[in-house]
């Protein structure tokens, strides 16, 4: 389906289903490794949907999570080579693929489409064991908004080929339900964060958020990310909390009081001209933080994440066997080369942040060059180029990334400024290069007590903000972000940003209910 596609490949549309344990996610995880192993090449996934079931064989049973996949295949497989391989999957998993047609299963393997062979219609022969049929286009899409929708984000390069007949190739067939779907998105896509019994909803995006695996919703539902820097040198609160483990824990405390449900745990200074620690440094100051906190809130009814700044491999890799939830890099994995393997190789598929950036602190500031106009359309481009030249190679899902556009990295004052006030261009550029569901990920912005925020309320002396004074300003920045598409906000003063982002949330939501 794609262009750039190789001649021995043909593309394929495939959907995913789940929903037989709290390992669903990691189910998922494990059909594309299998779906790798057995020859096809992952081309682009969809965002991850969870839905409520809709048949009423099935009304008892837990949700589901579903996306979809855009397959390449060798040029010589059949449509019906491909059904079987991805059947032999679903055994290998765990599923009785004869019995349970409408019981709880770990995974549900359907194609959707087919490039080589847009329309097929196979039943099997009564004396063939293998009872699966096969129709493609898959006869009931229309009537599933759980297939609808992860169709729909991945068809954003896509629109009907006028110069042939509209109904049989396959990007005409993906772009007539993707147009299908945003006829009736805003109907279905209802949130109920301050009204109603959130098992009612019937479908929204989920995303990783702590390691049991148990998917969040996040539009209309904003999070902050406390900050708890335990470096003598970072720009805010440097030296304050990395006396003891007690003193580091205490904060963690008073910050979830506040309303943060991330603890974002760094143990290195990023800012512009910040000298680099080593990684085992950085462990010797994260690692006995991490325990502490990890172990105070891991049952907590509040649903507090543990994150790690970082952008050391090892640093992962120790955080991981202590039992954060989230990685937040600012390097884009290209300051480690051990990086991004660590991050693949999480016990479980843990949420990665993924950042934008120009090179290291010492010479970001170097490279804050973007046309007028430009910066999020840039921020998206450069985001897309990593993530399909070094993310998805080094086998990071795009159902693991949350994006970040770096705030204050490469960027100069007014190029902050200008990227705070057309952000929701960093999502559109995203869908435009053909990045699926990553363009719907999660958005973590930090701009909190940076200079850019305080230099926008200057008196008339033209005199910097000292950082201490910059919180209204931060708070007034993360509102205009959260109304143009971010979902979380990285933040030191958690009470006043927990405030304001409550206010955008019911805005937010009331607009998509009298818009819908």
């Amino acid at each position: 389906q794609e262009e750039e596609k190789e001649e021995e490949e043909e593309g394929g549309g495939g959907g995913e289903e789940s929903n037989a344990s709290s390992s669903r996610f990691q189910h998922f995880h494990t059909a594309l490794r299998l779906l790798e192993e057995r020859g096809f090449q992952i081309k682009k996934l969809a965002g991850v949907y969870e839905s409520k079931p809709m048949d009423t064989l099935i009304e008892n049973q837990p949700k589901f999570l579903n996306s979809a996949v855009v397959l390449g295949h060798p040029r010589e497989w059949s449509i019906l080579e491909c059904l079987k391989k991805m059947k032999d999957i679903e055994r290998e998993m765990g599923r009785d693929v004869h019995n349970t047609d409408k019981g709880p299963r770990v995974i549900d393997l359907d194609i959707l489409f087919s490039e080589k062979e847009p329309m097929v219609r196979y039943d099997p022969p009564s004396f063939s064991y293998e009872k699966f049929w096969l129709e493609v286009p898959h006869r009931r899409i229309k009537e599933r908004a759980f297939v609808l929708a992860p169709i729909a984000d991945l068809t954003e390069k896509m629109d009907f080929d006028k110069n042939g007949d509209v109904s049989i190739t396959m990007a005409n067939q993906m772009t007539a339900m993707a147009k299908l779907w945003r006829k009736k998105e805003k109907k279905v896509l209802q949130t109920t964060n301050f009204e109603g019994n959130e098992d009612d909803v019937l479908l929204q995006r989920v995303v990783p958020f702590k390691r049991n695996m148990k998917l969040e919703p996040y539009e209309k539902r904003s999070r902050i990310m406390g900050v708890l820097n335990v470096t003598p040198d970072s720009f805010s609160d440097g030296g304050v909390f990395n006396t003891s483990v007690s003193t580091a824990l205490r904060r963690a405390e008073q910050l979830v009081d506040e309303g943060a449900r991330i603890i974002d745990v760094g143990g290195q200074s990023t800012r512009p001209g910040a000298s680099r620690v080593s990684a085992a440094d950085e462990i010797a100051r994260v690692a006995p933080v991490l325990k502490a906190i990890c172990e105070r809130f891991k049952n907590d009814p509040r649903n507090v994440a543990v994150s790690v700044d970082t952008f050391y491999g090892e640093v992962v890799k120790a955080a991981d066997e202590i039992g954060v939830d989230i990685i937040n890099d600012v390097s884009g994995g290209d300051w480690d080369a051990e990086m991004l393997s660590a991050v693949a190789n999480t016990k479980v598929p843990l949420a990665y942040i993924l950042s934008h950036q120009r090179g290291s602190p010492d010479i970001m500031d170097e490279n804050a060059s973007y046309e007028i106009g430009s910066v999020a359309k840039t921020v998206g481009d450069e985001i897309s180029s990593q993530f399909f030249q070094k993310i998805l190679p080094s086998h990071i899902s795009a159902w693991r990334c949350w994006i970040d556009p770096g705030f204050g990295f490469a960027k100069s004052e007014g190029q902050c400024v200008e990227l705070l006030s057309d952000l929701q261009e960093v999502r559109a550029s995203l869908a435009r290069n053909g990045c699926g569901g990553l363009a719907q990920a999660p958005m973590l912005v930090g701009m909190s007590r940076k200079r850019f925020v305080g230099n926008m309320i200057v008196d008339e002396k033209g005199e910097d903000v000292p950082k201490e004074t910059r919180d209204i300003a931060s708070a007034a920045a993360a509102v205009v972000a959260l109304m143009n598409g971010a979902n979380a906000i990285r933040a030191h003063d958690v009470k006043l940003h927990a405030g304001v982002a409550r206010v955008a949330d019911a805005v937010a939501t009331s607009k998509s209910k009298t818009n819908s």
